[in-house]
């Protein structure tokens, strides 16, 4: 059942386009948006190439005994892009793809992204060198506790030091493994060990509202942007998300709560590209209906209110106001960009579009809402995870019962004072507007409140120098790291 299950929120790369031509690396694509954004300040270029560089990665090989006997060595990594700000912080992947480059990149990413949200973090991202559906659980566990174990060692994980999270094949599980295997080798030492990654479960002191977090902040984001009338009008597309058609590739974690915001919205779901093919139907797709259909067979084929279904992406092209990556890097390219029909690119993944595709569909008036501030949702409730952990206490535990009560005397004023007869015991309504917030509550708040900062920094940066809204996100994030070190400086 658990293999079912990380299969499931694994995506086949051979089902999804990738840059079928030279492109570059995915860290040539990352040098290459931050150059271009650098271009637009007026930092010196020592400086520049100091903040883009890599502080420290490692790789090491982690051996492992198979459940049929064999020995095998599998390589892990782990990138911390900049240390300015500790601990850092970056999720940890189960990839066959995975390679220094990768974790350089996704590292160069999460500083940039830690900054654009003013999180108190450097950038990191590591994982392990396999593919996870061919590996038992039992394999995966030890494979995780191992590299939890020479992570400590090497004094490269920590509440203080730097804080893994969940990424492309793990989940609440496997942060519950690192947790575990940190608090039995270093808990004695460390009484914020707890605190040594976040995703995990809640009984392992995770916090409500993680696993929906980042596609809660791409619905948060998008729907901000849109709701901006002004820029709506100066791009040329319509205001607000209610009633636009999205098209989403990837019904991961990410994916699906993202279309299920965006339904509850007012928009409209038409198509969803999963490993197992594409389904489309103009007229709809409940995103409810379609995640218990891929949790119950794994994948999209045979969703019964599909109009039409693919072997292939090929729904991915079909004309809609939104198309959502929610996959993984480099899966809208120079082979496929002539391909989209598209008027809005929301990225859900990360550095899902390379350079050459940005120029094309720029072309064609396609707008892109950038990673690095979309999917940003994630790494803020880690950060309330983390909070959590230092504080060793659970969020409004202090104060629910003292503001439900605040609220009742509130009422009682108002009735003594405008003669009212208000009976709240019948209604439900009522009731839950008097309760106190609950930590979901006060996690998808601060989230929502963090995203639409964010989205304002950015809006006023991109009208300031007058530049889209990926550039302005990078500007912001390099104008940051700028300010932080004239401040500090940089030697010890």
């Amino acid at each position: 059942m658990y293999i079912q299950q990380i299969a499931r929120s694994i995506i086949n790369r051979s089902c999804f386009s990738t840059a079928t031509i030279n492109e570059g690396t995915f860290l040539d694509q990352v040098m290459a948006y931050f150059n271009k954004a650098a271009g637009h300040t007026k930092i010196s270029q020592d400086k520049l190439d100091f903040y883009k560089s890599t502080d420290i990665v490692i790789k090491f090989n982690l051996p492992l005994v198979r459940d049929d006997g064999t020995y095998v060595c599998v390589p892990a990594y782990r990138a911390q892009h900049k240390t300015y700000r500790l601990p850092t912080k970056g999720g940890t992947r189960l990839s066959p793809h995975i390679n220094i480059e990768e974790v350089e990149a996704l590292s160069f990413l999460m500083t940039l992204k830690n900054s654009i949200l003013d999180l108190p973090y450097g950038g990191a991202k590591g994982g392990i060198g396999i593919n996870p559906r061919k590996f038992s659980k039992r394999e995966i566990e030890t494979l995780m506790r191992r590299y939890t174990l020479e992570l400590a060692k090497k004094n490269f994980i920590g509440a203080a030091i730097d804080v893994p999270g969940p990424d492309l094949g793990t989940g609440e599980q496997e942060m519950s493994w690192m947790k575990d295997a940190y608090t039995k080798f270093k808990g004695h030492q460390d009484i914020n060990s707890v605190g040594c990654v976040t995703g995990k479960a809640i009984n392992q002191g995770g916090i409500s509202g993680r696993q929906e977090s980042t596609g809660m902040g791409i619905f948060f984001a998008t729907r901000e942007i849109l709701n901006d009338v002004k820029y709506c009008q100066s791009v040329g597309i319509e205001p607000s998300l209610k009633g636009k058609s999205i098209i989403i590739q990837g019904y991961g974690n990410v994916g699906s709560f993202c279309a299920k915001y965006m339904y509850d919205y007012g928009a409209r779901i038409i198509g969803v590209a999963e490993h197992d093919g594409s389904i489309y139907n103009p007229n709809g797709i409940n995103p409810y209906e379609l995640a218990a259909h891929k949790t119950k067979t794994g994948g999209v084929k045979g969703f019964v209110n599909a109009q039409k279904y693919w072997e292939d992406e090929s729904a991915i092209y079909q004309q809609c106001d939104i198309f959502i990556p929610a996959a993984f890097e480099k899966t809208v390219n120079a082979g496929n960009a002539d391909n989209f029909n598209c008027k809005i690119i929301a990225e859900g993944a990360n550095g899902p579009t390379t350079m050459a595709a940005e120029d094309k569909l720029l072309s064609k008036g396609v707008i892109f809402l950038p990673d690095i501030l979309l999917n940003a949702g994630g790494v803020t409730v880690s950060y309330l995870e983390w909070l959590k952990n230092l504080k060793h206490i659970n969020p409004g535990r202090m104060t629910r019962r003292w503001e439900e009560q605040a609220k009742h005397r509130i009422l009682e004023v108002i009735k003594m004072s405008t003669g009212l007869n208000i009976n709240i015991k019948d209604s439900k309504l009522a009731k839950k507007m008097l309760e106190g917030p609950s930590e979901t509550d006060l996690v998808h708040t601060a989230l929502e409140q963090s995203m639409i900062e964010a989205v304002n920094n950015i809006m006023a940066t991109s009208k300031e120098y007058k530049v889209n809204l990926r550039l302005a996100a990078y500007i912001s994030a390099i104008n940051k790291l700028n300010e932080h070190f004239e401040m500090a400086g940089v030697e010890a």
